[in-house]
């Protein structure tokens, strides 16, 4: 099944800065980006970064038994799924 962004906000995200980490990991791709990257951008503290995607990854274990977001050597990306499955959505929204 698909994952839509909604979904994955409404499940992981408590409040906006989580929102923007997932929007931030979402533009990043494959690339992916540092904590503190996103904190620079964010205006919070990389600590708070790592934090928040922990959290943010055990709510959505929880929910579907994966996390949303993993960490390849020192920068956070979204799981290879959900930027399947974003992009799919967002090219379906642009139709």
């Amino acid at each position: 099944f698909m994952l839509g962004e909604d979904y994955v906000s409404m499940v992981c995200c408590q409040d906006e800065f989580d929102v923007a980490i997932l929007v931030a990991l979402r533009e990043a791709g494959v690339t992916g980006r540092q904590s503190g990257e996103l904190a620079v951008q964010l205006d919070i503290d990389h600590r708070d970064v790592s934090r928040r995607i922990h959290r943010m990854n055990k709510r959505m274990e929880q929910e579907i038994g994966e996390p949303v977001v993993d960490k390849q050597g020192h920068k956070w990306r979204l799981i290879a799924k959900l930027r399947r499955d974003f992009a799919a959505e967002k090219g379906v929204e642009e139709s």
